[in-house]
């Protein structure tokens, strides 16, 4: 049976009130069955069904409890999956980084195959170390020792850690120690606050006196950065964490690494719980 063609409403050749779009029939709680008119478009063509009569719709069914209640509980759901999602994309994020911070922190304290590493040097850039220290996941020592540098130590470098051209004066060169830092490092990871500063001052004094580069990049961790992310002090401008100072350390190698370890220490005794205010849907 062929539909009779009607025009848009307001134009002369509109559908008479009884015939209705199926959007229409949703609100008057009628369902679809057999259209009697369309209103053809360029892209679509609206379908229309006479109310009354029982062969273009009908009532629609009444759900089950069951069903009302299968719908509440579905809709539920959805509330705390967008109430979740909300929450996520603000500032859960922050949390979940947090506890992957404190569970990176126990994995490290139930492995013993790494160590912790620090130095003090003449400055921050093409500087030379002053100051080199290397303790392990039982927080011994290692390593502890002054280095000579070729330069002298600036005043203001001093200053911050406390290491004169006096105390150096007659300390072991950085050749002479390099073999017990390569011996200490030797199949082992490398923690270390700030990682990027302290690879690129190891390989620089490497470069200076003509020695094998150590090659720590693969096989280092920052540790600052879990810090970091485990402080969870994110700045939204930036996209990422804002890094802060060693806690507890006191400018020296040997004291840094101890600080370094107990900061790992306490990110692990942190909680591994999800703190979210809202219900965390079901996986």
């Amino acid at each position: 049976m062929e539909l009779t063609k009607y025009s848009w409403w307001g134009e002369s050749n509109e559908p008479p009130p009884h015939l209705k779009t199926k959007k229409q029939l949703g609100e008057l709680g009628l369902s679809p069955l057999k259209p009697s008119g369309v209103i053809p478009t360029r892209k679509y063509d609206v379908l229309l069904y006479d109310i009354h009569n029982p062969e273009c719709c009908r009532p629609k069914r009444k759900p089950s409890p069951k069903q009302l209640e299968t719908l509440a509980a579905n809709r539920l759901k959805a509330q705390i999956k967008r109430d979740y999602q909300e929450w996520y994309r603000e500032v859960g994020f922050i949390e979940r980084d947090r506890v992957r911070a404190v569970l990176w922190a126990r994995e490290q304290l139930s492995q013993d195959d790494w160590v912790i590493l620090d130095t003090e040097t003449t400055d921050l850039y093409d500087a030379e170390i002053v100051e080199i220290a290397i303790i392990d996941r039982t927080k011994e020592t290692l390593l502890d020792t002054l280095i000579k540098p070729s330069i002298p130590i600036p005043a203001e470098v001093t200053e911050i850690h406390g290491i004169t051209d006096e105390m150096v004066a007659t300390a072991p060169s950085f050749p002479t120690v390099y073999p017990r830092i390569v011996e200490v490092l030797k199949d082992k990871r490398i923690l270390i606050y700030n990682a990027e500063f302290d690879i690129k001052i190891l390989a620089y004094c490497c470069r200076l006196h003509n020695l094998p580069v150590l090659q720590l990049s693969k096989r280092s961790e920052c540790l600052m950065e879990w810090v970091a992310q485990w402080a969870g002090n994110w700045s939204y401008y930036h996209k990422d964490y804002r890094y802060f100072p060693l806690p507890s350390g006191n400018h020296r190698a040997l004291g840094d690494c101890t600080a370094a370890f107990e900061l790992i220490k306490k990110m692990a005794a942190d909680s591994d719980e999800m703190n979210c205010p809202v219900p965390i849907p079901d996986r």
